[in-house]
C-alpha cells in the first residue's frame, strides 16, 4: 500500500475538530457564496473527501487529504478577515497535521525511482 493511500489517524480536541470542520465547510461553500463564481477555484477533491470523513465522525485521512487540509488551514490561518478566536485553534490543527505528515515522510521516504 502506498503512503498516499494509507489512512492516518489524527487526534483533535473537540474545539479543534469543530474548527477543522468549519473551515473545510466554509472553503467548500466559498464558490457558492461568491458573487462571481468564476473568481473562486473549487477546492481539490481531497477537501471534499476529508470533509465527508469528518461528517462520518472519523479522523482517518490519506496523505493527499492531509496535504489538502493543510493547504486550506494555512490559507485560513493567514487571512486577516478570519475570526481572531479561531487563530489558536487553526495553529494547533495545522501543527498536528504538519507533524503527522512529517512523521509519515520520515517513515516512508520517497526514493529516486518513484
Amino acid at each position: 500500500m502506498s503512503s498516499s493511500s494509507r489512512s492516518l489517524a489524527l487526534s483533535f480536541a473537540p474545539d479543534e475538530l469543530w474548527t477543522l470542520h468549519h473551515v473545510l465547510l466554509h472553503r467548500i461553500d466559498a464558490e457558492h457564496r461568491a458573487t462571481d463564481e468564476t473568481t473562486v477555484d473549487p477546492p481539490p477533491l481531497e477537501v471534499y473527501t476529508a470533509f465527508d470523513t469528518l461528517e462520518n465522525g472519523e479522523t482517518h485521512f490519506t496523505v493527499a487529504e492531509l496535504e489538502a487540509i493543510r493547504d486550506v488551514i494555512s490559507q485560513y490561518h493567514h487571512r486577516t478577515d478570519w475570526w481572531e478566536i479561531e487563530r489558536d485553534r487553526l495553529e494547533q490543527v495545522l501543527e498536528t497535521i504538519t507533524q503527522t505528515l512529517e512523521r509519515q515522510a520520515s517513515l516512508d521516504p520517497v526514493t529516486a525511482d518513484d
